[in-house]
């Protein structure tokens, strides 16, 4: 096992030997959302059906002592190529987003030789596709669904808010709930100071490894996207036309983009923030799916009541923020996400915004 830093490749039989009986007994926990140890089970399986495009990497670990796994699609044919990144499941009970990357990594591995446009895309630029940066959220919220709690876990094993514990480009100048809470029990805890936390530090210590020139974040479910916070009008140009390809090559919802005014604007420790600012990294929070479809549909197949407990599926959190329809926004945001990253290809050659245009 060669390492480099934190970081080190995770060879195909690691996770096999580790985890094979839980992935024996596997189950979703929710109709189309797998349990954790699945999950990490479908990773592997990228690996072992396609070895030829696929390497894994292990770039940490969570504050309960879950691996951080990192799914590298890319040509194995010795030619240096441009990175961009696609990451989701920060906040544990949005696990929407870590489906539709897995559904994005297979669409790149399926397609890379037999669709012309996939084919394009890997003859130009790799993939870093990190599917769950918040392990420990994902495996309690499937905990606490099964025990009848379908509010989920948002935050880390450390009741922190990870998209809140990033490095600052700038303070903090708006006090609402949604720029982060220093109060631990609320949903937006920033933690005791940027980078507290084992899981944004391994964010990080990837992004100081592994220069990428655009990124793209999933979380769930306001159907809109979110760019990183600009200052000067080129960033804000940049990052309007990677989100117009996203939109103009969605199948059947349009997301709005949002941009607020700058006096209702502010650093909040969010990711895209740090990646752009930090890391020259065109960066854009998608939010997938709309929580009242979501609910709609969920009570549609599931009744009013869900679980044990027989939680109202209409009032708890887990059902809002993630489609019981994956098919539909799969299909919705999947290939309108490589899209968007390809427009981000052809804005920055594939190369990071350097600093002085930032």
């Amino acid at each position: 096992m060669q390492k480099r830093g934190i970081f080190f490749a995770v060879p195909s039989v690691f996770l096999a030997l580790v985890f094979a009986p839980l992935f024996l007994n596997a189950e979703e926990f929710a109709p189309g959302y797998p349990e954790f140890d699945q999950m990490l089970g479908e990773i592997q399986k990228l690996k072992d059906d396609h070895p030829e495009l696929v390497d894994l990497e292990a770039y940490g670990k969570s504050v309960e002592d879950r691996p951080l796994l990192a799914i590298h699609i890319f040509r194995k044919d010795g030619e240096a190529r441009p990175a961009a990144m696609i990451s989701a499941n920060i906040h544990g009970n949005e696990m929407a987003g870590n489906r539709m990357a897995m559904a994005i990594a297979q669409r790149l591995l399926e397609g890379a030789v037999s669709d012309p446009w996939v084919k394009g895309l890997l003859d130009k630029m790799d993939f870093w596709i990190l599917p769950c940066l918040n392990p420990d959220g994902y495996f309690h919220t499937a905990e606490l669904y099964r025990e009848g709690d379908l509010s989920g876990h948002r935050k880390n094993a450390n009741d922190v808010d990870l998209n809140r514990n990033f490095l600052l480009p700038g303070p903090r100048t708006l006090k609402l709930s949604w720029a982060g809470s220093p109060k631990k029990h609320k949903p937006t805890y920033y933690g005791p100071y940027p980078l507290s936390e084992p899981e944004a530090q391994a964010v990080k210590a990837f992004m100081d490894n592994h220069p990428v020139f655009a990124s793209v974040n999933f979380h769930g479910a306001s159907g809109a996207l979110f760019p990183a916070r600009c200052k000067s009008r080129s960033c804000a140009k940049d990052h309007r036309e990677m989100g117009e390809a996203f939109h103009k090559h969605q199948e059947k919802v349009k997301y709005d983009y949002v941009r607020g005014p700058r006096l209702f604007d502010s650093f909040t420790g969010e990711m895209e923030d740090m990646q752009y600012h930090f890391y020259g990294a065109l960066a854009i929070d998608i939010e997938i799916s709309e929580a009242d479809r979501n609910r709609s549909a969920a009570r549609k197949e599931l009744g009013d009541k869900s679980g044990p407990e027989k939680v109202k599926v209409k009032k708890e959190g887990f059902w809002a923020a993630n489609p019981i329809n994956l098919d539909f926004w799969i299909e919705n945001d999947r290939d309108a996400t490589l899209y968007a990253l390809e427009e981000a290809y052809n804005l920055t050659k594939g190369t990071p915004i350097p600093i002085d245009e930032r």
